[in-house]
C-alpha cells in the first residue's frame, strides 16, 4: 500500500497531522532550535548534540511509544479502537515501511552519530547515547507491533 493511500482512509485525528505538509520541516526545525539553545548555554556545540540526542531520545519515547489512546475519546466514529495502540501504533494506519515511519527511523540514528562524532570521546556517554538510541529502535520494530515486554504500558 502506497503512502497516497494512506491519506484517504486515515480517519484517526491523533496521528493524521503527521500525514500534513511541512511536518518533517518543523521537525528538524525544532531539533536544531533545541540545539542551538542548548550549544549556546554550554558553549560547546559538540556536546551539545548528545544533550538533543539524549533529550530527543526520552521525549520520542514518552510521545510516540508510551502515551497510548486517541487525542478525541469521545469521537463516534473512533469507538475505543485505538485505546490500546500507541501512537507509534496507530501512525499510517499501523502500516510498516512508508516514509513517515522511516523517516521517524533515521533521525535518532542521525543524531546518535552527530551525538557520538561532535564531541570529544573522553566528554560524551557513549555507553548512554548506545541505550538511548538502541531503546527507540527496537520500539519501532514490526516485530514488536502491540507487544508489552513484560507487561508494561499494558493498560
Amino acid at each position: 500500500m502506497s503512502d497516497a493511500n494512506i491519506d484517504e482512509v486515515d480517519i484517526n485525528k491523533s496521528v493524521n497531522w503527521i500525514n500534513s505538509p511541512g511536518v518533517w520541516v518543523w521537525y528538524i526545525s525544532l531539533i536544531v532550535a533545541v540545539w542551538l539553545l542548548t550549544s549556546a548555554l554550554m558553549n560547546d556545540p559538540g556536546l551539545a548534540w548528545t544533550y538533543v540526542h539524549l533529550i530527543h531520545g526520552v521525549t520520542t519515547y514518552y510521545l510516540l511509544h508510551w502515551t497510548k489512546g486517541s487525542m478525541s475519546p469521545g469521537d463516534p466514529t473512533e469507538q475505543g479502537m485505538y485505546d490500546r495502540l500507541t501512537v507509534w501504533e496507530q501512525m499510517d494506519s499501523q502500516i510498516y515501511g512508508t516514509s513517515n515511519r522511516k523517516f521517524f527511523t533515521v533521525v535518532p540514528i542521525a543524531l546518535f552519530v552527530l551525538a557520538t562524532h561532535g564531541a570529544d570521546f573522553r566528554k560524551q556517554p557513549l555507553g548512554l547515547n548506545l541505550v538511548v538510541v538502541l531503546v527507540l529502535l527496537i520500539a519501532k520494530m514490526p516485530a514488536l507491533h502491540k507487544v508489552r515486554i513484560f507487561g508494561i504500558n499494558q493498560y
